[in-house]
């Protein structure tokens, strides 16, 4: 971080000294065990339901002209941005109250085993940069993001990386 993108090695260190490991992140990435197949009942009955129904019909409602803006500049149906919220955060009342940085530098460097683990340390790492360089770049404190136990933020829980690089991307329009 220092080489690669001119962070101050003490401030650096200052910052990562701050940082909790969280042991329920850890947990809750787990996959659930082969004895508990992925049931889609299940999952659906969780996220259409009517309390996401009734709460997107007042977003869509509420934001109608936003969201009529967004499908013209960006080919997203209206129906498709709402749904999003909804399954993600049912319209902003569940964004998430894991500091963003403690549990993606934990699953960084200590992400539960798994075929795939050393391709999702290098992932969680690369979203560590990026939350710094966020944060940084929007003169924040980078312990003032809260989000989902694997460090999704906002209403529709991207990732850190991904709003930098939407910023990125849309800066020149």
């Amino acid at each position: 971080m220092v080489a690669k993108q001119q962070f101050d090695k003490a401030e650096l260190q200052k910052v990562m000294r701050q940082v909790h490991y969280i042991d329920s992140a850890i947990t809750l990435v787990k996959p659930a065990p082969p004895s508990r197949p992925k049931n889609w009942q299940a999952y659906r009955a969780l996220v259409v339901e009517s309390i996401r129904i009734n709460k997107g019909l007042q977003f869509w409602n509420q934001y109608a002209e936003a969201l009529a803006r967004a499908e013209a500049d960006y080919g997203v149906p209206a129906e498709i941005i709402v749904a999003i919220l909804g399954v993600e955060t049912v319209y902003g009342k569940n964004t998430g109250n894991f500091r963003v940085l403690d549990v993606i530098t934990t699953l960084a460097f200590a992400y539960p085993e798994s075929p795939k683990r050393q391709e999702r340390m290098a992932y969680f790492r690369g979203q560590v940069e990026q939350t710094l360089l966020l944060a940084r770049e929007n003169d924040m404190d980078p312990f003032s993001l809260l989000g989902s136990y694997a460090g999704a933020i906002g209403l529709p829980q991207f990732m850190p990386g991904s709003i930098r690089q939407f910023a990125v991307d849309h800066d020149a329009d």
